[in-house]
């Protein structure tokens, strides 16, 4: 429940910064306009008059706008601007919205030089720039200040609850305590001697379920397989866990919780992405999804009539794979093997052997159920293009882990409920890293939870930009 509401507030910023960006763009226009004693429809219409393609002039600064909103997005979103900053100065925050600024600036400016927007006046965009540094400076100043005011009152408050020794723990949770601003409020406080066992117990706790993050002061004592054991039961129960070393003097707490006293601090848990975030990569799986359905089609045709052509049997290959919360679906390729593909493997006792014993696949050029033409289109990854039909509709995205068979589901163990909680993908880390080169199956089942931690939009784009090279150097593709 927090969660949601969470990522319902989160949407707010972002439409209070699009307003501000396009407020900075009608008061550009405005006094623009006011320099030369005329309104702003004037002033365009001046400008139109100016120019040999009058109209052009209107939609330039339309397309202008829409660029700009769009930027800041980007900007905002690779940034990290929207992330929570309860322990984070205003000031702090001030600058590191400022330098967002700037990068944003440096687009819109590249964007005008690239594509000739020459109806684009100088004073226009030297004075809009300023006006959105003004607006969204304000906005961002006056909304921390205001939830600072809140939060030292009582409310918008994070519950949490700090582990460790005895005088560490109840330090910090002083030094919380003290920091009201933060929004971080500490209802419970439980001293641990050996941190995996003693904490494995407290994540059994009742209180648990009424607390949205834990702090673990670390002792050094305790064993690392059953600290990793507790971490990731909490991470389970929705939990956003915060290591911090033990080896640190707890009397550095005492300074600015910014940045939690200049200590690094291992923060687990909270994965997934919020509202906005889910809407703009469902968004990109549909337009991307649609257009490469369009702009392959042909490739698509003639993969399908050799295909038809080449063996007996259908065109598409189907199997039941597991998606987003477990779900299953019927996954879509294109088919490379023959009919009887099973027996052809088993007349071979000592080829089924190996391919039993390495992970359910055989080296390249040995797999004797792999049609020629099949060969060809697994090497080129056209096999795989049907798939886009899979995050049309849903059940995959562009970008995520592997799309597992049921009961490959076992390897996870401990990690299942996490690798099923996003949609699989069409690449991920796996494609771009070797594909069928990567034979331990523990190494697969690694990258795949390595992206579930790291997935933003920022680390969608990079591994579809890693995608293209790895499709044409063929790399484990077979």
């Amino acid at each position: 429940m927090l969660r949601e509401q969470a990522k319902k507030v989160s949407v707010l910023p972002r439409i209070a910064d699009l307003a501000c960006v396009a407020a900075a763009f009608m008061g550009a226009l405005v006094i623009c306009g006011l320099r030369e004693g005329m309104g702003p429809i004037a002033w365009l219409a001046k400008r139109s008059s100016l120019s040999h393609s009058g109209a052009l002039v209107t939609d330039e600064y339309l397309l202008f706008l829409v660029v700009s909103v769009v930027a800041w997005e980007v900007a905002g979103q690779w940034s990290g601007v929207y992330r929570p900053h309860r322990t984070e100065r205003i000031w702090a925050a001030f600058r590191s919205e400022l330098k967002i600024t700037v990068v944003w600036a440096m687009l819109l400016a590249s964007f005008l030089y690239l594509f000739k927007l020459t109806s684009i006046t100088r004073p226009f965009f030297l004075t809009f720039f300023p006006l959105a540094i003004l607006l969204l400076s304000a906005r961002l100043i006056g909304v921390l200040t205001l939830l600072h005011y809140v939060r030292a009152r009582g409310y918008n408050l994070r519950r949490v609850v700090v582990l460790g020794e005895p005088e560490r723990a109840a330090h910090f949770s002083r030094f919380i305590e003290e920091e009201a601003g933060t929004g971080l409020r500490v209802v419970e406080q439980r001293s641990i001697v050996r941190t995996g066992d003693d904490m494995f117990e407290v994540a059994d706790a009742d209180f648990v379920d009424e607390v949205d993050e834990v702090f673990l002061i670390l002792s050094g004592s305790g064993g690392t397989q059953e600290l990793e054991r507790a971490v990731l039961k909490l991470v389970k129960l929705g939990k956003r866990v915060h290591i911090i070393p033990g080896i640190f003097d707890a009397t550095l707490f005492r300074q600015s919780l910014s940045d939690f006293a200049g200590i690094p601090v291992l923060s687990v848990g909270g994965y997934g992405l919020d509202e906005v975030q889910s809407a703009a990569k469902r968004t990109i799986d549909v337009v991307g999804s649609l257009t490469a359905l369009m702009v392959l089609s042909p490739i698509m045709v003639l993969a399908a009539i050799a295909v038809k052509l080449s063996s007996h049997g259908r065109v598409l290959f189907r199997q039941e794979r597991l998606g987003q919360n477990g779900k299953q679906f019927w996954i879509h390729k294109f088919r490379t093997m023959f009919e009887d593909a099973e027996a052809r493997l088993k007349r071979d006792p000592v080829l089924n052997a190996k391919y039993l014993a390495n992970n359910y696949k055989l080296p390249k050029g040995e797999d004797p159920r792999v049609t020629k033409i099949g060969a060809f289109l697994r090497a080129t990854s056209l096999d795989e293009l049907p798939q886009l039909i899979n995050v049309l509709k849903g059940d995959m995205s562009l970008v995520g882990p592997r799309p597992v068979v049921p009961p490959e589901i076992r390897e996870y163990g401990e990690y299942a409920p996490l690798f099923l909680s996003v949609k699989p993908g069409l690449t991920g880390y796996w494609q771009v890293q070797g594909r069928s080169e990567v034979t331990d199956y523990a190494r697969r089942t690694t990258m795949d939870i390595e992206y579930v931690r790291d997935q933003s939009l920022s680390t969608d784009v990079n591994i579809m930009l890693k995608t293209i090279p790895a499709v044409l150097r063929r790399k484990g593709a077979h």
